[in-house]
């Protein structure tokens, strides 16, 4: 059995922590390429094939670090792989704030991908542990929100001090990852019961209809990957947006997605896990439809609801999933989702380029999306057990 939460005086530090480390992991070690793509690009005179494919490496690295993690949470615990993570986050954003040449670039996103998937399998799980069972979701949605505001930091980096040098945006997130790290080795222990190796897969398994959770969480990762990457084009291309607000509505998503956890955690607590998830990804096909429309001032709300799905409905899985599962446990089973999660995001930008390229048009990319996440919400069945006991 996992140890007993800690004191309610220690709560709130090993969540806001945890939600730093999320940010840390993902918007700066993940996400922030994406925005700084054009300028690593023409700084180095890449083709767009060969910048796309830095990208694509530090999501396999990401994908492989989680398989590794599937297995080795149980020995080496959750607080100490999430450390080790952030340390290895800070370490690939330093190389990258001094990198000479495209090689260097492309071994630190590989570490930034790696460490990466040692934060985010488990920061879920230590949010469920340090609070009462009752609370998990709220606990989960917190973190989540984490990674909405790293996004946002790093957007106003990069329109801020970072404008014009992708290396000046690296500097400052390298800052912020030591200081999350520091903060990381001072309160981010909450204790457990560390044992043999988990198999991920077995872990998987003790929760309920296991299958159809991972179908769901694919199915969802396919239609967010199809909305995130061609949301700026839909608009621009097939709604006549010009670049400035086609860039509004990207920040509306973000600003969504600092609410989606810490909206839809309380009302996982609150209303069950199956209606937050249906909501959430029925929030997910409504918004496709209305940003393929691409019809002002829609679009722009339908941005700022995806933003909402984007984080709320890993919080829900996540939250569903701590139901069933002690804390190494459930980080095991969780690395199996989030591979999951990552064939989906991966097949997304292909498929959509396919779609966009065969009809010249990105609105039936949107309308793919929104027909695969009603897909995922029709997959969505009731867990047959209430409040189970967690498993050792």
């Amino acid at each position: 059995m996992s140890a007993p939460p800690p004191r309610a005086s220690r709560v709130w530090p090993v969540l806001m922590v945890a939600a730093a480390s999320a940010a840390v992991s993902q918007a700066f070690g993940r996400f922030t390429f994406s925005l700084l793509f054009t300028e690593v690009r023409d700084d180095f005179g890449l083709s767009n094939t060969a910048a796309g494919t830095l990208g694509s490496a530090n999501l396999l690295a990401y994908l492989s670090g989680t398989l590794v993690l599937s297995v080795l949470i149980g020995r080496v615990g959750l607080s100490r792989t999430t450390r080790i993570g952030v340390a290895g986050v800070s370490v690939g954003l330093v190389v990258l704030a001094f990198s000479p040449g495209y090689l260097v670039v492309l071994v630190a996103l590989l570490t930034t991908g790696v460490f990466a998937a040692g934060v985010w399998v488990t920061v879920p799980a230590l949010a469920a542990a340090s609070v009462r069972p009752e609370r998990r979701g709220s606990a989960i949605g917190i973190v989540g929100a984490g990674i909405g505001l790293g996004i946002m930091v790093a957007a106003t980096l990069h329109t801020g001090p970072g404008a014009g040098n992708w290396r000046a945006v690296y500097r400052v997130e390298a800052v912020l990852a030591v200081l999350v790290l520091v903060a990381a080795m001072r309160w981010l222990r909450v204790r457990s019961v560390k044992g043999p190796a988990h198999n991920g897969l077995d872990a998987m398994r003790a929760v309920p209809r296991w299958r159809r959770l991972l179908l769901t969480y694919g199915l969802y990762g396919f239609a967010m990957s199809l909305m995130v990457t061609f949301l700026v084009a839909v608009l621009m291309q097939d709604g006549g947006y010009s670049r400035s607000s086609a860039s509004f509505a990207f920040s509306c998503f973000g600003a969504g997605t600092i609410l989606g956890g810490p909206l839809f955690g309380p009302m996982a607590d609150r209303w069950g896990r199956t209606v937050a998830m249906r909501l959430g990804l029925g929030c997910q096909a409504l918004s496709a439809l209305l940003i393929g429309w691409a019809v002002r001032p829609w679009a722009v709300l339908a941005a700022a609801s995806f933003g909402l799905a984007f984080t709320g409905v890993p919080t829900t899985v996540a939250a569903r999933m701590s139901d069933s599962l002690a804390a190494e446990r459930f980080g095991s089973a969780y690395a199996v989702a989030t591979l999951a999660f990552g064939v989906g995001l991966m097949a997304g930008p292909q498929v959509g380029g396919l779609i966009g390229d065969a009809t010249g048009s990105f609105r039936p990319v949107f309308w793919s999306a929104a027909a695969v996440a009603s897909l995922a919400g029709v997959l969505v069945r009731a867990d047959p057990r209430v409040g189970p006991p967690l498993k050792p």
